[in-house]
C-alpha cells in the first residue's frame, strides 16, 4: 500500500517548506558577530564590518584575512556628482537604542582608513539622521597609511527617531573605483562637559 498526500495538502506544504528553507538560508551570516553597542558607543570592527551595507554607487567587500586584521574594501563606482544626493554611501547602520541616546548630545565619529590606491587622497563621512540634524558629506585627506579621521556633531533635541541613523562613507568621490579600507568605525557620545 503507498501512501500520497491529496495535491491540495501537497503542494501548500511543498511551497511552505521550499520557502522556509529560502528563508533560512538568507538569515544565515556566518560571521555572527554585531557591532559592539554601549551606553555612549557604538564600535564596528572586525567581523562585524561584514555587515556595511552599500548604497547605489558603492560596493563594499568584506576581507578576513587583510594582513593587520579583517577589514572592509569599498569602492564607489559612481561619481559623489551623479549618485552623491540620491546615494547615502556605504553605511553602518546605527542600532535603534543608539540612535535615541544620541538625540540632544555630542558626538565624536571615528573611521580608522586608509586609501588602497595612491591616486586616491580624499574621501567623504557623514552621520546621518532623519531630517536636517545630519552633519552632511565632509571631505577629508587620506594617505596610504592608517590614520582615524574624526568628526564631532550635536545632534538636537527633538531629532525624530525612527531607526535609520547612519554612518556613511563615500569612498571615492569621482567613482573611479578605487579602493579605500575600513579598519573600525566607532561613535562615540561625549560627556556634557566635553570642550569643543
Amino acid at each position: 500500500m503507498r501512501f500520497s498526500l491529496p495535491d491540495i495538502v501537497f503542494w501548500p506544504l511543498a511551497i511552505g517548506v521550499s520557502g522556509a528553507l529560502i528563508w533560512g538560508a538568507m538569515q544565515y551570516r556566518p560571521t555572527g558577530q554585531d557591532a559592539i553597542v554601549t551606553d555612549d558607543a557604538f564600535i564596528m570592527e572586525g567581523a562585524a564590518l561584514d555587515q556595511l551595507i552599500p548604497g547605489p554607487g558603492t560596493r563594499t567587500l568584506f576581507d578576513p584575512a587583510a594582513s593587520g586584521g579583517p577589514v572592509a574594501r569599498v569602492t564607489a563606482t559612481a561619481s559623489m556628482e551623479a549618485a552623491g544626493h540620491l546615494s547615502a554611501g556605504i553605511g553602518a547602520a546605527i542600532p535603534a537604542e543608539f540612535e535615541a541616546a544620541v538625540v540632544g548630545r555630542d558626538i565624536e565619529v571615528r573611521l580608522d582608513v586608509r586609501s588602497a590606491d595612491p591616486d586616491l587622497t580624499h574621501i567623504h563621512i557623514g552621520y546621518f539622521v532623519v531630517g536636517d540634524a545630519d552633519t552632511g558629506w565632509r571631505r577629508m585627506a587620506v594617505d596610504s597609511v592608517f590614520r582615524t579621521l574624526t568628526l564631532r556633531h550635536h545632534i538636537p533635541a527633538g531629532t525624530p527617531l525612527n531607526g535609520i541613523d547612519w554612518v556613511g562613507l563615500w569612498p571615492d568621490e569621482e567613482g573611479a573605483a578605487r579602493p579605500v579600507l575600513v579598519r573600525r568605525i566607532e561613535v562615540r557620545i561625549l560627556p556634557e562637559d566635553a570642550p569643543e
